[in-house]
């Protein structure tokens, strides 16, 4: 197993079977890859899930994802004022690129949901830090600084992100807390198996609009495993000027 990055010493990892810790923010403690990883994912039938390295999918989440859906479920916040919502769904091509359109921060405003702008304001090999730019629903414009990790294994990746202080821009302007995931692995029924994890609070909220704001917050996540699986195929696809 490979680690490539990481910083400050938080990131830890399982290598042939044996489990070790990673340390996140926010969005809570998962481990990268487990066993499962290094052998195709089977059917649990006594368990009633599947396991895809660590991306567990019941039966019916299975049957789902194989049918092109994306899978979308809330994770409970115990003690939270945000949301953590995960979508699930098969992307098409290799590790390698799919790692590469998720990491391309500076091309989000051209397919990520709700991103208008994005400043690349520091970056090495596996960390980058981003100023986001977004449209969200009902006219609430946000933007925020954000700190990407990502690291990567012969069978899958993971990419990080918590925010970041932005002294400059006032509370109206930005979300209270932001962070998650993307957990990618090789899916034994073709393609790869990808999970996108998100914690927002997002403040304040005008009166008598916090239930359809985070409706809208929610059925956007979905979007974001679609809008990848899109690009992939796209950058795929044969055009002018490819072999």
């Amino acid at each position: 197993m490979t680690k490539v990055g990481g910083i400050g010493g938080k990131g830890r990892f399982a290598i042939r079977g044996v489990m070790l810790a990673v340390v996140l923010p926010a969005a809570g403690l998962y481990p990268l890859f487990s066993s499962a990883a290094a052998r195709p994912a089977a059917v649990r039938a006594e368990e009633g899930t599947d396991e895809a390295g660590a991306v567990s999918l019941s039966v019916r989440e299975r049957t789902e994802v194989l049918k092109g859906k994306v899978v979308l479920r809330e994770v409970p916040n115990p003690g939270r004022k945000g949301r953590t919502y995960e979508a699930v769904g098969v992307l098409p091509g290799t590790l390698d690129e799919a790692l590469a359109v998720v990491t391309d921060y500076r091309c989000y405003p051209e397919f990520m949901p709700r991103v208008s702008r994005t400043v690349v304001t520091d970056e090495s090999e596996t960390v980058s830090i981003i100023d986001l730019y977004l449209n969200l629903p009902l006219g609430m414009d946000k933007r925020y600084r954000l700190k990407y990790r990502s690291e990567k294994g012969a069978d899958g990746f993971r990419v990080d992100w918590e925010k970041l202080p932005w002294p400059e821009v006032p509370p109206s302007q930005t979300v209270v807390d932001t962070s998650g995931h993307w957990q990618v692995v090789r899916f034994d029924a073709g393609g790869l198996l990808a999970l996108y994890n998100v914690y927002t609070d997002p403040g304040h909220v005008p009166l008598g609009l916090t239930g359809l704001a985070r409706s809208l917050s929610k059925h956007e996540v979905p979007k974001v495993i679609k809008r990848v699986r899109e690009r992939l195929r796209m950058l795929a696809a044969p055009g002018p000027g490819k072999d």
